[in-house]
């Protein structure tokens, strides 16, 4: 990182990450890159996100697991600047296939964006586990950034 004043460690980088609400999972293409927003969530050091079961994304990944993940918490303007926290993330990227790793996932996903829905969570997920992906990327790497007014 070029502005180490602005470097934080991983504990940080895991705790924007869990606040950010949502993250864009960057991958490569056959015509240089590709980026698109998620809602992923984490079990340990491990990212899942759940899509549909084919479209450029999963291709994408077929070709070229390897991908990085960039979440952002936005904290507000700053005199001709803007105050943020960042979190990096760079790893490989596998489908899940286990049954019960796939639950505990969607759980997870479900549990972050929609704590309140949770008792209906069996009833909701078991009928859509047939046409929902789920993918886990494994981190390799986890980098946080900073940028507060002196």
């Amino acid at each position: 990182m070029r502005r180490k004043d602005r470097e934080r460690d991983a504990a940080f980088a895991w705790e924007v990450f869990d606040r950010a609400p949502f993250a864009v999972l960057s991958l490569r293409d056959g015509e240089g890159g590709y980026g698109v927003p998620i809602s992923p969530a984490r079990i340990g050091e491990a990212v899942y996100f759940h899509c549909a079961q084919t479209g450029k994304k999963l291709d994408c990944l077929a070709q070229w697991p390897q991908a990085s993940l960039t979440a952002c918490e936005a904290i507000g303007p700053d005199y001709f600047g803007y105050k943020y926290r960042s979190a990096i993330l760079r790893g490989e990227v596998f489908p899940v296939e286990d049954e019960a790793e796939r639950v505990e996932a969607l759980r997870a996903i479900s549990q972050r964006y929609c704590p309140g829905d949770m008792a209906d969570f069996d009833a909701y997920i078991a009928p859509r586990m047939k046409v929902t992906a789920i993918y886990r990327m494994d981190v390799a790497e986890i980098t946080g950034k900073e940028r507060m007014p002196k």
